[in-house]
């Protein structure tokens, strides 16, 4: 090989190797990217999105319900109980708990809605129901509501106990005429409405807010209700 030829062939290696080093920079600088915004928008005790994953897609994911004539509710859930399963049986059992319940909540959202922990006990959902008209759509949510008690509230196994689970939610039917905060305000409202009279469910009307505004007292210092699940003792099983 000539001078020229083995200067031309070791120029062209080093190009190789440059091109070679800059693409694998560059993927590694996306998977950084994906990592650092994954971990911005989701919580990293349940893998669920966050308050920030919440308000990234919510307005999005009310506005292509609408398109396709499907009620869409926004759902706050409260967990009841949580501090006494910390106190009883560990840190390790209350975080079985949250993981459990955002793994059912994440069943209940299906592929067009989404589950979000806001922080400590507290949850978030956005869940769309079948095309039917507004009134039904009312009592959709409501038998819909009636359901998600139910799958929340089902005891967690967990090192050979079953952990009873309660919780309060309050939820609204959402419409792209105001943005996601507006909603989860008057679901907040409703789920106010609801540990003050004592429930575990409460959908959010002009009623609710006219209430809320005349009640001196911070709505979440009320008492919360029990549920019969919440308030059942926990067993252990028999080895």
């Amino acid at each position: 090989m000539t001078p020229r030829l083995r200067a031309l062939a070791t120029a062209s290696a080093m190009s190789a190797a440059a091109t070679a080093g800059y693409l694998t920079a560059r993927h590694s600088l996306r998977a950084e990217l994906t990592t650092v915004r994954h971990a911005a928008t989701h919580d990293p005790l349940t893998g669920i999105a966050n308050r920030a994953g919440l308000s990234a897609t919510a307005d999005t994911l009310i506005t292509t319900a609408h398109t396709t004539s499907r009620p869409v509710a926004v759902v706050l859930v409260d967990l009841v109980g949580f501090k006494k399963v910390n106190d009883t049986h560990g840190h390790d059992a209350g975080d079985h708990i949250l993981t459990t319940v955002a793994h059912r909540l994440t069943g209940i959202a299906g592929p067009a809605g989404l589950a979000a922990r806001l922080g400590g006990d507290e949850f978030a959902l956005i869940t769309t129901g079948p095309a039917t008209r507004r009134d039904d759509a009312d009592t959709w949510l409501a038998d819909w509501l009636t359901h998600i008690h139910t799958r929340l509230t089902t005891p967690v196994r967990h090192d050979d106990r079953h952990l009873a689970v309660g919780a309060t939610l309050g939820a609204v039917l959402a419409d792209p005429g105001d943005p996601a905060p507006v909603w989860l305000h008057r679901a907040d409202l409703a789920m106010y409405a609801a540990r003050a009279g004592r429930r575990t469910t409460a959908v959010f009307t002009g009623a609710t807010e006219t209430n809320a505004t005349q009640t001196t007292d911070r709505a979440r210092d009320l008492a919360r209700p029990t549920s019969p699940l919440a308030a059942a003792p926990t067993t252990r099983r028999a080895a």
